[in-house]
């Protein structure tokens, strides 16, 4: 069954979704205080960011939605394997990282 071209039309070109993307295999637990820079609306990749750091899904995706909102949230990751790459990535994406002391991810 094929859909009719104005439908197709409507929709917009079709998009393509990877499957199981790949999260880090090691690294350490960490904590980030995360504030939304202005303009931010990367969302769906924020919460894979934090997801790939082994947050859960459910997790990643209240906390994001608090950042949209202009909250500034703090996250405990399971896994950075390295710190620079996650806050650039974020960064990239519109979002400030700030790592939070070792005392502070040791209480969570």
């Amino acid at each position: 069954m094929s859909i009719p071209l104005w439908l197709k039309e409507r929709l917009g070109p079709r998009v393509r979704y990877q499957e199981g993307f790949s999260r880090v295999r090691s690294g350490s637990p960490a904590r980030y205080a995360l504030r939304a820079e202005p303009g931010f609306v990367k969302s769906i990749s924020a919460i894979q960011a934090l997801v790939r750091r082994h947050v859960a899904v459910p997790v990643a995706k209240r906390e994001i939605e608090r950042v949209m909102v202009g909250q500034e949230i703090v996250v405990d990751l399971p896994i950075l394997e390295d710190a620079a790459a996650f806050e650039a990535e974020l960064r990239r994406l519109g979002i400030r990282a700030v790592r939070q002391d070792a005392a502070a991810a040791a209480e969570g």
